[in-house]
C-alpha cells in the first residue's frame, strides 16, 4: 500500500488549513464520534453523519465511497451516489458537511504530488504533529485526535502552548486559579498538592508524546 497519499485540509472545524490526514490504512471511516463509534477520521458536526464516507484502497488506487450519509458527499461538486465507490485522482477536492468541509487529495507519487500542489510537504508534516487546543470544546487536539480536557486542564496546557518555554509557577497559578487571587494578593493561594494532583490528571489524559516537565519549586515547561 502506497502511504505517501494524504489528504489536505483547506477548511474544517477544528482543523487548520493545511493540516494532512495520512491515508495509511487500506480502508478508513470519516463520520462523526458518538458514544459507541468512533471512526478512523472525526469530524464532529452536526451536518456529519457517525458513517459519513470511506476511502479505501484497492488495486493500486484510492476509492471514496458515500455510506448513506444524510447530507451527502462531493467530489469536485459532484454529489455521490451513496454506496457507489469513485476513484480517486490527485488535486479531487472532496467536500461534505454543507461545504464546512473541503479537503484536497494527494496521490502517491512524491515528485509528482510536488509539482502539483503548491504546499511545503515538510511543514505540513511537522504542523500535524504539534499539539493545539479547541477553545470551544475544551479539547486538546493531537494527530487527528481530540482529548478532553477540564477548565483548569485547559488553561494549564494553554498557557504553556502559548508562552512556549519555562513558565514560572507563580504565573502559572496566577492564570489557571485566576479566581483565587485579588489585586491586593501577594503570597500563594494555591498549594503544590493541587498543582501535581492536575498535572497527574494530565499526564493520565494526555499522549506520552507531549512531556510536562516540573522544575521542582520554580515553575514547569512543556516538551513536544
Amino acid at each position: 500500500m502506497d502511504t505517501s497519499s494524504f489528504l489536505v485540509i483547506e477548511k474544517a472545524p477544528h482543523y487548520e488549513s493545511g493540516d494532512i490526514i495520512s491515508l495509511d490504512k487500506v480502508n478508513m471511516v470519516f463520520g462523526r464520534e458518538s458514544t459507541h463509534w468512533k471512526p478512523d477520521i472525526t469530524f464532529n458536526n452536526v451536518f456529519v453523519s457517525r458513517k459519513h464516507f470511506s476511502i479505501s484502497f484497492a488495486a493500486n488506487a484510492f476509492y471514496i465511497k458515500d455510506l448513506h450519509s444524510k447530507h451527502g458527499t462531493s467530489v469536485n461538486g459532484k454529489i455521490l451516489e451513496p454506496n457507489t465507490p469513485v476513484k480517486l485522482a490527485t488535486n479531487d477536492k472532496i467536500s461534505f458537511a454543507k461545504d464546512l468541509v473541503i479537503m484536497s487529495f494527494s496521490l502517491r507519487d512524491f515528485e509528482e504530488t510536488c509539482e502539483l500542489i503548491p504546499i511545503n510537504l515538510e511543514e505540513l508534516e511537522n504542523k500535524s504533529k504539534h499539539p493545539r487546543l479547541d477553545p470551544l470544546k475544551q479539547n486538546l487536539i493531537l494527530k487527528n485526535n481530540c482529548y478532553a480536557l477540564t477548565e483548569k486542564e485547559y488553561k494549564f496546557m494553554e498557557i504553556l502552548l502559548q508562552k512556549k518555554r519555562f513558565v514560572p509557577k507563580d504565573e502559572l497559578t496566577h492564570y489557571v486559579w485566576s479566581e483565587r487571587y485579588t489585586s491586593k494578593s501577594i503570597d500563594s493561594m494555591v498549594s503544590s498538592e493541587e498543582v501535581n494532583a492536575l498535572i497527574y490528571r494530565l499526564r493520565k489524559k494526555i499522549p506520552s508524546t507531549i512531556t510536562i516537565e516540573t522544575i521542582r519549586g520554580k515553575g514547569y515547561e512543556l516538551r513536544t
